[in-house]
């Protein structure tokens, strides 16, 4: 049961962690009568898909080749363009070029961070573009950490080729992120941290683990699990609460224990802070593996 839902656990956290903030997606009918509505207004970065829902083929051709050209649609296909750059842009049926419409594309800015969740003390890259796709643009970025309730501004990007911009950073706890260009707002990012989790074999039977980030977690307990190379799963061992914490750098702080453990020698163990341990501020970690 304990395997189960620590498994739970980090399928959950990698979920939130890697999912992408959702574009919108406008819909437009194509019928014997053209295109329904024939103009539609989009935030940048959503997507607009047409259906054709006459009885007869059609193709949608961008003016000036300002988006691709979809392919020849049959009754009931569709086709999809996410928009990356805003404006105005009209179109029309290449096979009934009387049929028009238009798609609006409000100016933005995009977001996204890799890695999605970072350890303690690893930096982030944020970059985006600016609709406009103009170099020398400021992006502002904005951050607001687990526990607060408002943003700060932590920096500035200037956009270069294509409009695109990137800007470093070092999360401590788990940190919402937004960039602003001009008079328009990103989508808001959330970065998972992951507490730096050690395990260290001290001697024949005996180990350390400690849990660094920016708080104490003393009084919290990691799980100590084994390797079972038979059913080629982690089994946990026990539960080892730390006892001790020990400050370094501002605001860093390394919370420890020794504990004795009897298991045989070479086999493979690591030490898991699970998400309850972790608390709301921090994504769940584990160690290294080490041979006892």
């Amino acid at each position: 049961m304990m395997r189960r839902l620590l498994g739970t656990t980090f399928a959950v956290a990698a979920i939130l962690a890697v999912a992408p903030a959702l574009s919108a997606t406008k819909t437009v009918d194509i019928t014997q009568a053209g295109f329904t509505p024939t103009k539609v207004t989009i935030d940048y970065g959503d997507t607009v898909t047409w259906t054709n829902k006459d009885t007869a083929n059609h193709q949608v051709l961008a003016d000036q080749g300002a988006f691709p050209t979809s392919p020849v649609l049959q009754p009931n296909q569709t086709y999809s363009h996410t928009f990356t750059k805003s404006g105005s842009f009209g179109y029309r049926d290449a096979l009934n070029t009387r049929r028009r419409g238009t798609v609006t594309v409000r100016t933005g800015v995009s977001l996204s961070a890799a890695p999605p969740t970072v350890a303690y003390g690893q930096s982030v890259t944020l970059s985006g573009l600016v609709s406009s796709g103009a170099s020398g643009d400021t992006v502002t970025v904005d951050a607001m950490e687990c526990g607060k309730t408002s943003f700060t501004k932590i920096g500035t990007a200037t956009s270069t080729a294509n409009g695109a911009w990137t800007s470093t950073t070092k999360p401590v706890v788990n940190t919402i992120y937004r960039a602003s260009w001009k008079n328009t707002k990103s989508v808001q990012l959330s970065e998972k941290v992951g507490p730096v989790v050690s395990l260290k074999r001290v001697r024949a039977g005996r180990f350390s683990t400690s849990v660094t980030a920016a708080q104490s977690f003393v009084g919290k307990y990691v799980v100590l699990q084994r390797y079972a190379r038979a059913r080629r799963a982690w089994k946990t061992v026990k539960r080892v609460t730390l006892r001790r914490v020990k400050p370094g750098t501002a605001p860093t702080m390394s919370s420890s224990a020794g504990f004795g453990a009897r298991v045989a020698k070479g086999v493979r163990l690591r030490a898991l802070l699970t998400q309850a341990q972790a608390g709301t501020c921090y994504a769940p970690a584990r160690s290294r593996t080490i041979k006892a």
